[in-house]
């Protein structure tokens, strides 16, 4: 009879149960950490690597600078660390298929689909560079879609680390098949290095068909002197979505004018439509019609009633408002939350001025306390200056709302929005950008009521 082999665990926290696939670099491990009770992955370091004390050193530089980076795209590094000579890095599991994964199983990504991919890897490469964090093993392997369609960058400064303590044909030789760029033979390596690398993993993931000035960018990231690349990993993502802007195409790319005529004639029986459903709705809610008949609606006999009563929906009470950040200090101006529910929409809370206008992290906001699980079925938010990207959850869990938040609307002046009734004591709003407010980056809310029925 065999017995089961005891799982393996490093640092007395990290319990590895899978293996998730193999690197030049080393093995990772989708694995537990049983402290925070989260699943992790962890990158076990090939022994070549873990023995070597030059290595050792510049890993650790680099993990200074990735541990500064929040960008939302990059898989963050959580923890680093070595057990009877095992050398290991945790990071953040991101639930989803590497690109890898993705061609094989699919082949070459649709052009547009490609470009959106590489531009988004460019927006979180750009936010490594600026905290002084190379990535440099850029391959299909290391870039995840996400269960919601968003690019992710993992083992990001690894490469970094290999190239800063290795002659450039070993490096080479572990960091196969990573494509190498002309100043990496002579141990130099800068944003544009990435730039490069970018260029190649969009040639990796495109189809044969590809546009003339598609092909254009990418031979152009692809130079082999640095100084004729794009400049940045910024400025080649512009490029990239300035060929998308330019190249959506209508479907009726031959005839616009009547593509448009088309689309006005639309809206009038479009708006009729509307007007029906909502005059029929109204009429059901007051009682007016009714189920049934020919038609499937009638008028409602005289006299009669309605079987139930929905609640009325009201503004629900708050018992308290306090801003939450966790992924960056704690506080985000905590003094101006009040404003929020003061019933004034001349005040409002600001969130910090993020002067290169990204919020480098999954998100900063607010948290409405109702006292007790109440049923949530709508929210109204007055923006001084909208634009911004946000949602709405309901929970127990703050914190566990925050960690699976996606950005499901773009703040207006003023909006009423109706939600699936969902139960929970509080309802996390959770921005996911800024816009310019005048004197800064900011999100700014004026005022916030949650909707319920009234119970």
């Amino acid at each position: 009879m065999q017995t089961e082999r005891p799982a393996a665990v490093l640092a007395g926290r990290y319990v590895l149960q899978e293996e998730m696939g193999r690197s030049g670099t080393g093995m990772v491990w989708r694995a537990v950490d049983t402290v925070l009770d989260r699943a992790v992955a962890v990158k076990v370091l090939r022994p070549e690597l873990a023995d070597d004390p030059a290595f050792a050193e510049r890993l650790a530089e680099e993990s200074k600078a990735v541990a500064t980076v929040s960008d939302p795209g990059i898989a963050h590094l959580l923890d680093t660390g070595t057990q009877d000579g095992v050398s290991y890095l945790v990071r953040e599991h991101v639930e989803g298929d590497s690109l890898r994964a993705v061609l094989d199983r699919d082949g070459p990504l649709p052009a547009d689909a490609a470009v959106r991919t590489i531009a988004a890897v460019l927006d979180s490469l750009d936010a490594a560079h600026r905290c002084g964090a190379l990535h440099l093993d850029l391959t299909p392997e290391n870039v995840v879609l996400s269960a919601g369609g968003r690019a992710r960058v993992t083992d990001l400064g690894l490469g970094a680390a290999v190239r800063g303590s290795r002659r450039a044909d070993e490096a080479e030789r572990i960091l196969a098949p990573a494509p190498e760029a002309p100043e990496q033979r002579t141990g130099d390596a800068d944003a544009r290095t990435d730039v490069y690398q970018a260029g190649c993993l969009l040639d990796q993931i495109l189809g044969d068909d590809v546009q003339a000035e598609l092909r254009d960018l990418v031979e152009r990231a692809r130079a082999k002197d640095p100084s004729d690349r794009p400049e940045s990993a910024a400025a080649f993502a512009d490029a990239l979505r300035g060929w998308l802007s330019a190249n959506e195409q209508p479907p009726s790319a031959e005839h616009p004018e009547e593509r448009s005529l088309f689309r006005r004639w639309l809206v009038v029986p479009a708006l009729v439509v509307l007007a029906a459903a909502l005059a029929i709705a109204a009429g059901l809610w007051l009682g007016r019609l009714e189920i049934g008949g020919p038609l499937g609606i009638r008028p409602k006999a005289q006299g009669s009633s309605p079987k139930t009563t929905p609640p009325a929906v009201v503004i629900l009470p708050v018992v308290g408002v306090s801003t939450f950040d966790p992924y960056g200090d704690g506080s985000e101006n905590d003094s101006a939350v009040g404003s929020v529910s003061d019933g004034d929409a001349a005040t409002a809370w600001r969130s910090e001025n993020y002067f290169d206008a990204r919020l480098n992290k999954p998100g900063v906001g607010l948290v409405f306390d109702l006292g007790e699980d109440r049923m949530v079925t709508g929210f109204r938010l007055q923006a001084p200056h909208p634009g911004y990207s946000f949602t709405v959850a309901v929970g127990d869990d703050p914190a566990a709302l925050a960690a699976t938040a996606e950005a499901r609307f773009t703040a207006e002046a003023s909006m009423r929005v109706s939600l699936e009734p969902v139960e929970g004591r509080y309802v996390l709003l959770w921005i996911t950008s800024v816009v310019d407010a005048g004197d800064g980056n900011r999100a700014e809310v004026a005022e916030f009521r949650v909707a319920g029925p009234d119970v």
